[in-house]
């Protein structure tokens, strides 16, 4: 078909050439001759061509109408695989048949707003922790209540059992020297890391282990050997050489006091008392903090020895606790205050105490005595 349509036109331009030449050459008798004859046989071979295309045109239509309309066949009988080797209308219609059909609407659907069970669902996942938080944080604030301190003490013994809760509840604590000490016209705070309060004081042993006398005691060995008691006699904290603090104290400087806040307890309190020097090195192992690294200079690493024997393993750092700069310092605690910081007018009440004389160390014993009683609660 494709074909017999470019000679239809190739015959077209043709008759129009031969039509401009004979217009051309109508000046003369011959030429008007070989113009005519140019021309009917032109024509010829258009009505030539003609003929050729309807007779395609009839056998194409009737192979068309004899594969659409086969008489006696089912539908989708005689249809060849799909492999793309048969391309007739009727194969293509019948194929068509196992394409997905679009997703019909159920026009039985209720209409309005079906997402209200996965709204719940997202409200209470999001109740629950929120619910879960703001009951912790009451329950806090309950047992800070419970803990806080909202009347001072009415005995002495009971003014010292808290300022031992106020020291154990604190998270800072400070020394406090008079002013002589520290050389100033208003005394002096520094801060430092103090351990807990025992009851007795440590007394280095002189002898080895018991058991394995070849092992050097340390942090497992103390607590079989000589656990801490708690109690409010004695503490100990670390200051350094060269502070101010530090040279009053070697310089016979002994009577200071140590401060501490507790926002726990909702109280504050003062303990002060005569301090001494530890230079053993047992008592510095002992009462040595891994954080005070940081704040002491390292001990001078002694000079290494030529060694006879080449590859040998280099002699070990010695300890931190044996750096120069480290002031061990023990407080013997005599005395004892006690104020709250809540809101109220007990803020300005204060509990004093000391100390008894040859007071008994048992737990339940009698052993302060107001100083300043101040007003009964």
């Amino acid at each position: 078909h494709r074909s017999g349509s470019q000679g239809v036109i190739m015959l077209l331009r043709r008759i129009c050439i031969a039509q401009a030449g004979a217009a051309r050459c109508s000046r003369g008798p011959f030429w008007r001759t070989v113009a005519r004859e140019h021309v009917r046989s032109q024509a010829l071979q258009g009505q030539h061509l003609r003929g050729n295309l309807r007779c395609f045109g009839l056998q194409f239509n009737r192979a068309f109408a004899t594969d659409l309309q086969a008489p006696g066949t089912a539908q989708g009988a005689g249809i060849a695989p799909l492999d793309g080797r048969s391309g007739s209308l009727a194969e293509l219609s019948d194929r068509a048949g196992f394409l997905p059909k679009p997703e019909a609407f159920d026009e039985r659907l209720k209409p309005g707003f079906r997402g209200g069970k996965a709204l719940f669902i997202f409200f209470l996942c999001n109740a629950i922790p929120f619910s879960a938080l703001l009951y912790y944080l009451s329950e806090q604030r309950a047992q800070r209540a419970q803990l806080s301190l909202l009347a001072l003490p009415s005995s002495a013994d009971e003014v010292a059992s808290e300022v031992l809760r106020v020291i154990r509840t604190s998270a800072a604590c400070f020394l406090l020297q008079d002013a002589e000490a520290v050389g100033s016209s208003f005394g002096g705070a520094l801060r430092v890391d103090p351990h807990a309060p025992e009851t007795n004081a440590y007394v280095p042993p002189k002898e080895p282990l018991p058991l394995v006398p070849q092992m050097e005691r340390n942090v497992v060995t103390d607590l079989f050997e000589a656990p801490a008691v708690g109690g409010l006699g004695f503490i100990h904290f670390a200051i350094s050489k060269s502070s101010i603090e530090g040279a009053a104290v070697q310089a016979g400087r002994r009577r200071a006091g140590l401060l501490y806040m507790s926002h726990t307890r909702g109280a504050y309190c003062t303990v002060s008392g005569q301090l001494s020097v530890l230079s053993d090195p047992d008592s510095k192992r002992r009462y040595w903090k891994a954080i005070w690294s940081s704040s002491f200079a390292p001990p001078p690493v002694p000079a290494a020895q030529p060694s006879a024997t080449p590859g040998s393993a280099a002699e070990e750092p010695p300890p931190p606790w044996l750096s120069d700069d480290y002031l061990l310092i023990r407080l013997a605690v005599d005395e004892a205050s006690l104020q709250a910081i809540v809101d109220g007018p007990q803020r300005w009440d204060a509990r004093r105490v000391r100390r008894r004389r040859g007071a008994s160390t048992v737990e339940g014993s009698p052993n302060w005595d107001f100083v300043v009683p101040g007003r009964a609660s």
